[in-house]
């Protein structure tokens, strides 16, 4: 039963009282459908949030996004997801930075590297260097590498963006060779 006479900053604590109720069920099934349930309620009003904060800098909206972020409701809304001019930048360099230092050995590796164009409300934009840029696995490699330690490292993280590629398609390496000379077996299909 919903209560509409709940005042806005009574909404957050109340859905944690409920979700700490939920999380003390005795039965583990309600459990573990009670945190599946918040989960997928966060990513949805993450995705949904951040993609419209996106089209608004798109539109040229930072003065009209100021002025969200000092609203008492949706300026709430915005922090909660790191999103918006009350984003902490210094917070969310330095996630990007030590996730992506986790993936770099490996496409040092193949040749490759990765810088970082931007990021923006979640959205990390990278461009491709190397043997990377226009290898026909990088895809796989930005998903399976890159994002997953992204997600690890970044609560706020939301998706990941590379620029166009600005070298011919080509297949991923078959080996690399370190500095040394020595050659590095790689799985089929990675750059």
């Amino acid at each position: 039963m919903t209560d509409d006479r709940l005042a806005f900053d009574q909404i957050l604590p109340r859905i944690a009282e409920l979700a700490e109720v939920l999380s003390a069920h005795t039965d583990p099934a309600v459990v573990e459908t009670a945190g599946e349930l918040l989960d997928w309620i966060d990513t949805f009003h993450s995705q949904g949030v951040g993609t419209l904060v996106e089209m608004v800098r798109e539109w040229r909206g930072e003065i009209f996004l100021d002025h969200v972020a000092a609203h008492p409701v949706a300026g709430v809304l915005l922090a909660a997801y790191g999103l918006g001019p009350q984003s902490d930048e210094t917070s969310a360099q330095r996630a990007v930075q030590t996730a992506l230092a986790e993936v770099r050995p490996y496409l040092h590796s193949h040749g490759g590297d990765m810088e970082v164009v931007s990021i923006v409300d979640g959205v990390v934009r990278l461009r491709l260097h190397g043997m990377c840029d226009g290898c026909s696995a990088a895809s796989s490699t930005m998903t399976d590498r890159v994002e997953a330690a992204l997600r690890t490292h970044w609560v706020d993280f939301r998706r990941l963006d590379t620029e166009d590629s600005t070298a011919a398609s080509h297949p991923p390496p078959n080996t690399a060779t370190t500095t040394f000379g020595l050659q590095i077996g790689r799985r089929k299909g990675e750059p």
